[in-house]
């Protein structure tokens, strides 16, 4: 400032010896007018030169910036829900009779039509033979011959139709009570098969209900299997996310308390809403050979709707807002100049945004300081390019 001061002096002198002369010559008036112009003159020079230099002297500002970078991004539906068995049963007895021995433990791994508890079938075995024997006796009283020649005979004039009626009519009781002592027996044969509990399917035995010795009344529960390979964890879909909700699909799901992740698939999806709740039950079956996952664990699940293997992204923190202007926006460096770029975004990561607008690979874009940048703002990079990972 001082030089400037010092040149603007000899400036004036020299103004000064040029024309004092001519300046003898003015009148007061003219003089006056002249020293006006003069100052005004040099108000205005001094004036810019003090803004240019306070321009001149704006300081940078200080970011951090990014490059766009190809990563996969995913569009997911996230929701939560309880872990439950694929395959589970409770078994209940449908006889009466008391629990002679109980073949297996709970937690026990039982296969298909392995046999679990034994009731007392003593009493049925003995109905059974009743049965038995009195439907034998029943089917050696039929006799389909005498009545086949009697029907002959009754067609050929031979024996009048009331003979026929009568023989017809032994034949037709006979047969009957045959028919329903079949049926005793065979009713008797599946009470018996009762008393023997057997594994419906492969299933670990979660709850045993009763005790050796002790008599049970049909329909009272004795044991409470479950298969575990698979299972199926309920989850509530909101409507506007349902017709993205289609099964087959990809999910993630992680259980708090459990260290990794476990991959599953959209099992079924509810036709119609739930009354109270307005929202969808949807079923993700997982894989679980391990057992791993038990039933009543709360589940995080995520639905992936949509994928994309390399999207064009930036972070999250590179985006900033207008108040004016409606939109996403960035700051683009060139040059140590910050620019205000309009963008168009896609698919969301906790992080990363995916950019639909192209931008070139090396362009940088600021992630941090952007609050106090302004369109064509001169910039310092203080930090080398890098991203949220």
């Amino acid at each position: 400032m001082k030089n400037f001061f010092e040149r603007f002096y000899f400036f004036l002198k020299a103004i000064k010896d040029h024309l004092e002369g001519w300046i003898a010559l003015l009148s007061l008036k003219q003089k006056m007018a002249l020293t006006a112009f003069a100052i005004t003159l040099v108000s205005l020079y001094v004036s810019s030169h003090w803004i240019r230099g306070i321009e001149k002297k704006e300081p940078a500002v200080y970011v951090e910036v990014a490059t766009p970078r190809l990563l996969e991004m995913k569009a997911v539906v996230s929701a939560s829900g309880t872990v439950k068995a694929k395959q589970e049963t409770t078994l209940s007895s449908k006889i009466a009779g008391r629990a002679n021995k109980i073949i297996t433990s709970e937690g026990n791994t039982v296969a298909q039509d392995e046999p679990l508890i034994e009731l007392d079938a003593t009493e049925l075995e003995i109905q059974k033979d009743i049965a038995e024997s009195a439907q034998r006796r029943a089917a050696s009283s039929v006799d389909e011959g005498n009545y086949k020649r009697h029907k002959i005979l009754y067609e050929e004039g031979v024996i009048s139709k009331a003979e026929f009626d009568k023989i017809e009519l032994e034949y037709k009781g006979s047969k009957a009570e045959k028919e329903r002592l079949e049926n005793t027996v065979k009713l008797q044969d599946e009470h018996v098969q009762s008393s023997r509990i057997q594994a419906p399917f492969h299933a670990i035995v979660a709850k045993i209900f009763i005790h050796e010795g002790e008599v049970v009344a049909p329909g009272q529960p004795l044991v409470q299997l479950v298969n575990m390979d698979e299972v199926l964890i309920e989850i509530p879909i909101i409507a506007k996310h349902i017709p993205k909700i289609l099964p087959g699909l990809e999910t993630q799901v992680s259980v708090e308390g459990l260290p990794q992740t476990f991959q599953g698939s959209v099992f079924r999806v509810s036709p119609v809403a739930d009354p109270m709740s307005r929202t969808f039950e949807t079923q993700i079956m997982v894989q679980n050979q391990t057992h791993i996952l038990k039933p009543g664990m709360f589940a995080k699940v995520e639905v992936i709707t949509d994928r994309k293997p390399q999207a064009l992204t930036l972070p999250k923190a590179a985006l900033v807002k207008q108040e004016e202007r409606a939109g996403q926006f960035i700051y683009i460096i060139e040059n140590q100049t910050a620019h205000l770029k309009e963008i168009q975004t896609g698919l969301e990561s906790d992080h990363h945004i995916e950019i639909l607008t192209p931008l070139a690979p090396n362009t940088q874009v600021v992630t941090a300081g952007q609050s106090q940048l302004h369109d064509t703002a001169h910039v310092s990079i203080v930090a080398s390019p890098h991203e949220v990972h």
